[in-house]
């Protein structure tokens, strides 16, 4: 088993925004992961760092403005139906009301059983989600996958590097 720790295209953002057992969870409409159920987030924009990545998705996607959204880890693959890459994880408490539509799926508030275990999510979230939505969970990680044919074939979870932190010790 060989890990690429060289992977620095971290381009993403994603967002796992809960409120009491439930999971805001999003059917994606477009690839990666057309059809399935994910949490929100998206591209960084030139310049962008995480943070203002995930509070600006999170408010394009669900009209919600979130506070303090907690650095989780780092989520890398190769071999997927993408590029080699990887995105920065977060979650937050989401603030009373409901989403807006969303052009990019549908939305739908989901309970974290059926999130960590239904073949309708996206298969690695059934590795780190629990992890990260623990009530007590450990320091930020990186999860790393190797796909082949859309199927996860291993993974190893670890401790961030230093550099990606994101300034947090």
């Amino acid at each position: 088993m060989k890990i690429d720790l060289t992977i620095k295209n971290i381009a993403y953002t994603l967002c796992f925004l809960t409120r009491d057992n439930r999971i805001l969870m999003l059917k994606r409409n477009n690839p990666p992961n057309k059809g399935l159920w994910n949490g929100v987030g998206g591209h960084l924009n030139i310049r962008e760092d995480p943070l203002n990545c995930v509070l600006r998705e999170v408010k394009e996607e669900t009209g919600f403005v979130i506070e303090q959204p907690r650095f989780c880890g780092l989520l890398t693959w190769e071999g997927f139906e993408i590029p080699s890459g990887g995105l920065y994880i977060f979650t937050a408490n989401a603030p009373d009301g409901e989403p807006i539509a969303c052009a990019e799926g549908v939305l739908e508030w989901k309970i974290n059983t059926w999130v960590f275990s239904s073949p309708q999510v996206v298969s690695n979230i059934h590795v780190f989600g629990p992890k990260i939505l623990q009530t007590d969970p450990p320091p930020p990680q990186r999860f790393h996958f190797q796909y082949r044919g859309g199927e996860i074939q291993w993974f190893k979870i670890f401790p961030l590097a230093q550099d990606e932190r994101l300034g947090i010790s």
